[in-house]
């Protein structure tokens, strides 16, 4: 590596806040489009130079963080290989849409786990 060479680093830290950060808006967009929860129920703001739009709703919020929290220390402990979002009917309990996010993560050596 010559002096004028970078090297760009992500921390495995820093991956796991941008990676549950994703998850978190693209379960609220999913709530959000497919009208699960009312549309003023959800606010504007502006994340990766989009407007994306995040729940208002003190309860689905409270929901949402314990599973990002938890989402985090799968993540940070190599623990996790997908996230899956599943909207049920709620009488039938029938699956209408399932949402399936692959996980892949890279060691400090490479490999992925």
């Amino acid at each position: 590596m010559s002096a004028t060479d970078t090297k760009t680093e992500i921390t495995l830290k820093g991956s796991v806040a941008i990676v549950s950060e994703f998850f978190f808006t693209a379960i609220n967009s999913i709530l959000y489009q497919r009208g699960i929860y009312q549309p003023e129920t959800f606010k504007r703001e502006t994340k990766y130079g989009l407007t994306v739009l995040t729940s208002t709703d003190d309860g689905l919020l409270s929901y949402l963080n314990q599973i990002m929290s938890q989402m985090e220390t799968w993540l940070l402990d190599g623990d996790v290989q997908r996230l899956v979002v599943v909207v049920s009917g709620v009488d039938s309990g029938e699956t209408l849409e399932r949402w399936q996010f692959n996980v892949s993560v890279e060691g400090k050596d490479g490999t992925r786990g």
